[in-house]
């Protein structure tokens, strides 16, 4: 095959991934007023991207033994198995099996999605077949760009539709019911940390400048306080690892500077402190699911993303709901002190694989992808909550501690 048949080859296979990864990320949104017609879209769309990627993968490896694939860091995975294996034995004692046989399901075919995907990710950088390569920094940038546009056509075009209002219709926030103008805002801040381990190890250029540009707008637009936190959180960090002083001192000064106007526009927003205080009533809601909603089911919970014996919790201090709105205390509620201890095992092992891990890159990209998804998960569904694109991020970081590749000839050490 001629090196031009070569490249071609690879760019396709470049373009597949990155369209996957935007309709991955989409499958995630609400696209009818019916709930039943959006599950329908949801699940078939996972389902038939999960089923593309692994088509194309066994195509591949069809063709020739592309890579050879090498497992290290193995009691991250096993332990998240782990976590799903007792959500399937939860089944026995949910208060709803429909709804969290739905729930598995999903995280369960978020597994296998993200498995062959990184399986691709990997052959296409891994085979000399491919000259055009890619990494999972580069796809999420450039996916979660495209995505921020189309939000932002959407906040002019259609504002109706893509802005959701809240504090009597004084605060419209980006998002609107597509999705969680909180999960959007996460999702703009991994896609902004993507980018700086893109400049990190190849520089600022123009399209990653604009693309970065319209993530910023798009999470100013959506007013999520935790998002915002965990961008300030994320630009410092890559600020101080690039060790250039002049560049730390003017983000710090443009941080500061740009402060008073964040608190009062996206912290503070209608002038409501006391909400800010409460973490908008999350605080007494989660004080009366640990005082009265845990010990009813201590041990084993209520069954996999079921926090009460109904369909929602009646907090006596606060609203009533069917999440808790910070996804360790989802844990303890759904799965019990059980699948609590499973889950901090599952992350101390995780951050331990992180630890070990010899590629710079790729830990830039962990560590970056992981502090918004971590901020998030504090106040929203998060890594351990009901079905959100923050699990898939997560998984991506498991597996890319977990499963390696090197090509067919080289002799694989073991040490």
């Amino acid at each position: 095959m001629a090196k031009a048949e070569l490249k071609k080859t690879g760019k396709g296979l470049i373009v597949f991934l990155m369209v996957v990864m935007i309709l991955r990320i989409t499958s995630y949104f609400t696209v009818h007023d019916s709930a039943a017609v959006t599950q329908v879209f949801k699940t078939f769309l996972r389902v038939l991207l999960t089923g593309c990627c692994f088509l194309l993968y066994r195509y591949l490896d069809g063709q020739s033994r592309p890579v050879q694939f090498t497992y290290k860091n193995v009691p991250s995975l096993f332990l998240y198995c782990m976590y799903l294996f007792l959500g399937f034995a939860s089944l026995l004692w949910t208060s709803d099996l429909r709804y969290s046989s739905l729930q598995l399901a999903m995280d369960v075919e978020c597994v296998f999605f993200v498995f062959y995907y990184w399986k691709l990710v990997l052959v296409l950088n891994t085979h000399d077949r491919f000259v055009r390569k890619t990494d999972m920094a580069r796809i999420l940038a450039l996916s979660i760009a495209l995505i921020s546009i189309a939000f932002l056509i959407g906040m002019f075009a259609n504002p109706a539709k893509f802005y959701r209002g809240t504090h009597g219709g004084e605060v419209q926030r980006l998002g609107g019911f597509i999705i969680n103008p909180n999960e959007l805002g996460m999702l703009s801040v991994v896609g902004a940390a993507s980018i700086y381990v893109e400049w990190k190890r190849k520089g600022i250029n123009f399209w990653t400048l604009l693309g970065w540009a319209m993530m910023v707008w798009c999470l100013v637009a959506t007013e999520s306080r935790s998002s915002m936190i965990s961008f300030f959180l994320t630009t410092f960090l890559f600020v101080m690892l690039s060790g250039k002083p002049r560049l730390i001192f003017a983000t710090f000064a443009a941080g500061f500077a740009v402060m008073p106007i964040i608190f009062q526009k996206i912290f503070v927003k209608a002038g409501d402190v006391e909400e800010v205080m409460n973490m908008t009533g999350r605080i007494p809601f989660w004080h009366d699911l640990i005082v009265y909603g845990f010990p009813r089911e201590p041990l084993l919970g209520y069954g996999f993303m079921r926090i009460s014996y109904h369909d929602k919790f009646d907090s006596i201090h606060a609203y009533a709901a069917g999440m808790t709105h910070n996804t360790f205390i989802q844990v303890l509620i759904n799965l019990g002190m059980v699948g609590t201890l499973i889950v901090l095992l599952q992350m101390i092992f995780t951050v331990r694989a992180y630890l070990r891990e010899q590629d710079l890159h790729k830990k830039y990209f962990c560590l970056g992808v992981f502090i918004p998804i971590f901020v998030n998960s504090l106040t929203e569904f998060g890594i351990w909550g009901e079905t959100n694109y923050g699990i898939m991020f997560w998984l991506i970081i498991i597996y890319m501690l977990v499963l390696d590749a090197r090509p067919y000839h080289e002799k694989i050490s073991y040490d």
